[in-house]
């Protein structure tokens, strides 16, 4: 259903902007790495648990219409990994690893060999392994958390190289989660605090990232008129 809409939204933006400017289309690969967080105000507010920074990566694809030469619109799939470890008085404590699928649709701008975009991300969540430094045991929790959730996404970034057809880009992106990743059944197991009460059950724990992503893209071809009709027509780039 969510795909969908998605789908059909980008159809309809191609459409409207089509008679105004230049669309063509291209399609790439991506892979980011970074900084990954189960964001969660009852660690912040507690003295001896602490967030530790640890690192995820996701590798995917992605779908642009483009209109004209600076503004487009994208259409992601990433297969993503995130992992957040926990310290207690600076000592290992738990580590949580878990898995989604993630569905981006996102709105960029172009100009001056940069780039800036802003978007929105479904994540469905996988498996969710819980490492207890503690105890030396490895557990699936996925049960204590959440289906899906949803985010914001930003990011920026350069064109690093690359022709007319084929670019390399690098760029930032940060994702900021909307939905509480952790269920009922997880907040009466006291998580992310595992091993605690929870003081505040009610404050949401967010999945968050800030990861360096490389992206090559190839444009593959473009609508325009053809020169004995009014009608459009689909071209191929060679």
């Amino acid at each position: 259903m969510i795909m969908r809409h998605i789908l059909s939204f980008i159809i309809f933006a191609s459409i409207a902007f089509s008679a105004q400017s230049q669309v063509w289309f291209d399609a790439g690969v991506k892979a980011a790495v970074g900084p990954t967080f189960m964001w969660d105000q009852n660690v912040f507010d507690d003295a001896h648990y602490k967030h530790k920074l640890t690192m995820g990566n996701s590798f995917g694809g992605r779908l642009g219409v483009n209109f004209g030469y600076h503004a487009g619109a994208s259409l992601e799939y990433n297969a993503s990994t995130g992992k957040q470890t926990f310290e207690l008085n600076g000592d290992p404590q738990n580590t949580f690893k878990w898995k989604h699928n993630d569905i981006l649709v996102l709105f960029r701008y172009s100009g001056n060999g940069a780039y800036v975009e802003i978007g929105g991300e479904y994540s469905i969540m996988g498996d969710v392994i819980l490492e207890r430094h503690n105890l030396n045991t490895e557990e699936e929790v996925s049960d204590k958390f959440a289906k899906n959730y949803k985010s914001g996404v930003f990011g920026f970034g350069s064109y690093l190289l690359g022709g007319d057809l084929i670019t390399l880009n690098l760029g930032i992106r940060l994702h900021y989660a909307f939905d509480d990743m952790v269920n009922e059944q997880g907040k009466e197991a006291n998580y992310p605090l595992v091993d605690q009460v929870l003081p505040d059950p009610s404050k949401k724990t967010l999945a968050t990232a800030a990861q360096l992503q490389a992206e090559l893209n190839y444009a593959w071809g473009r609508f325009a008129k053809t020169a004995c009709s009014e009608r459009w027509r689909l071209f191929l780039f060679q």
